[in-house]
């Protein structure tokens, strides 16, 4: 009979494989346990699923002899109490996805790798048993680990956060975050991570987390991840509530993500340079759907589609080094000006804005509370383009800022209807000061070229 990994999973894999091993693999099975090269058995080192003991010392003992023999460690169906385990080098774990259960024994995290070259852990179910712990311990925390991989799992009910990364590489993929006291991840300074195709709901205060200390290339890639009711428990005035977050972070890719019900922005990128947002799809947030602020440069917002917010994409704050934007091919819908409980005055309402170095083009924009696309606030305006894009259903189709006495914008060949204010209008501080400029020129907007948009 050949062996092979069918044919052990078939045949119960745990607790009878023994009986099915051909007689040459039999004759090594005193070396490697009753699973044979396929891997060892944690049950051979005293683990027992159910106990009400702590179990670590037998994890971590089972770990030691798997790990010096190059072989995977399985772990059966059951729940076991652990706590503070620390990983050896090259560790890599196998559980049956939904079915083997690690339980915190103390509200500390359940297992840590700390410089590690390599780890890798699949279908394990960790539980924080809702136990309130330090602010971004993870139930799995790793630092320093230059390739971890974690695919298949379930982190649940964290006293803080699910999976806390420092300094890590590697692919988090295929795993599922339901009840974070705080986040489903965090990771700062990391080397190149993937974050795909996880399910991430009911959140605290974030979903996906992706850091730096201080800025720099980053290099992280977030895609096709499902990301869902985000709260805001901590307050604050845009640091929580947010699906994905990206601070200080540069080259990081955001790519075909599902975000639904988060309290403040889908996707928000503070101070992270040559940050991508393609791609994404978002419904029903309280704040800003897409937002790039503070300290960055070369941001790409395109290709999104954005329903039921305040706002739908920014691209600001050029007082603090906020530049070079491309904002394109966005569909928005339905944005109109909210309460937000950090600061008195209602806010949002439009549905694009940009201050500084940058193109809005090819988007659409429909059934915007106060304006579609809005140019420069206060001074901050310089060096703005709005062409090809399509308008409908608005306060003001396009306003543009006048307050800086140096300026340089266009708008040109958009297409805008039903904008009940006016289809283009010059503004101070966010009041208009001239009246529609497809209409005429007004020496109030100087610097400011408007041609060739159709207007009905």
């Amino acid at each position: 009979m050949v062996l092979s990994r069918r044919n052990v999973l078939a045949m119960g894999l745990f607790g009878t494989a023994s009986v099915v091993l051909p007689a040459h693999a039999q004759s090594r099975s005193a070396a490697s346990g009753p699973l044979g090269h396929l891997g060892l058995d944690a049950g051979q080192f005293g683990l027992r699923s159910g106990a009400a003991e702590d179990q670590s010392r037998q994890l971590l003992a089972a770990l030691k002899q798997a790990a010096a023999r190059g072989a995977p460690l399985l772990l059966p169906p059951g729940r076991y109490r652990i706590g503070g385990v620390n990983l050896p080098e090259n560790a890599r774990i196998a559980g049956v996805p939904g079915e083997t259960h690690l339980v915190t024994a103390d509200g500390q995290p359940v297992l840590i790798a700390h410089n590690l070259a390599r780890a890798e852990l699949s279908g394990l179910s960790f539980d924080g048993l809702d136990i309130p712990s330090a602010q971004r311990i993870g139930l799995l925390t790793a630092q320093n680990v230059g390739e971890l991989e974690v695919s298949g799992c379930a982190f649940a009910k964290a006293g803080s956060v699910g999976l806390t990364l420092d300094r890590c590489g590697g692919r988090i993929t295929a795993n599922r975050f339901g009840n974070m006291r705080d986040a489903a991840l965090f990771a700062i300074d990391s080397k190149g991570l993937s974050v795909e195709q996880n399910r991430v709901e009911d959140c605290g205060n974030n979903g996906i987390q992706i850091w730096r200390n201080q800025p720099g290339d980053d290099g992280s890639i977030v895609r096709g991840n499902h990301v869902l009711r985000i709260r805001a428990d901590a307050g604050g005035s845009g640091q929580n509530g947010n699906g994905i977050s990206v601070f200080r972070a540069g080259g990081v890719i955001i790519e075909g993500n599902q975000l639904r019900d988060c309290a403040m922005t889908f996707i928000r990128n503070n101070s992270g340079s040559g940050v991508q947002m393609l791609g994404n799809q978002g419904r029903r947030c309280g704040e800003v759907g897409l937002y790039s602020e503070f300290a960055f440069e070369g941001a790409i917002i395109a290709n999104n589609l954005v329903e039921d917010c305040a706002a739908g994409a920014t691209m600001t704050n050029l007082d603090h080094g906020g530049r070079i934007a491309i904002c394109a091919n966005n569909i928005i819908r339905r944005v109109k000006r909210a309460d937000m409980p950090y600061t008195k005055d209602p806010v949002g309402g439009f549905g694009i804005h940009v201050e500084a170095e940058a193109a809005v083009t090819g988007n659409v924009i429909e059934d915007a509370s106060d304006a579609g696309i809005s140019l420069g606030w206060s001074w901050g305006m310089r060096n703005l383009a709005a062409t090809g894009n399509v308008i409908r259903k608005t306060g003001i189709g396009i306003s543009v800022s006048l307050v800086p006495k140096e300026r340089n914008a266009l708008i040109a060949n958009n297409v805008i209807a039903e904008a009940r204010d006016g289809a283009v209008i010059g503004t101070e501080y966010g009041k208009p000061v001239t009246g529609d400029l497809t209409k005429g020129f007004d020496s109030k907007a100087a610097g400011v070229v408007v041609a060739n948009n159709a207007v009905r």
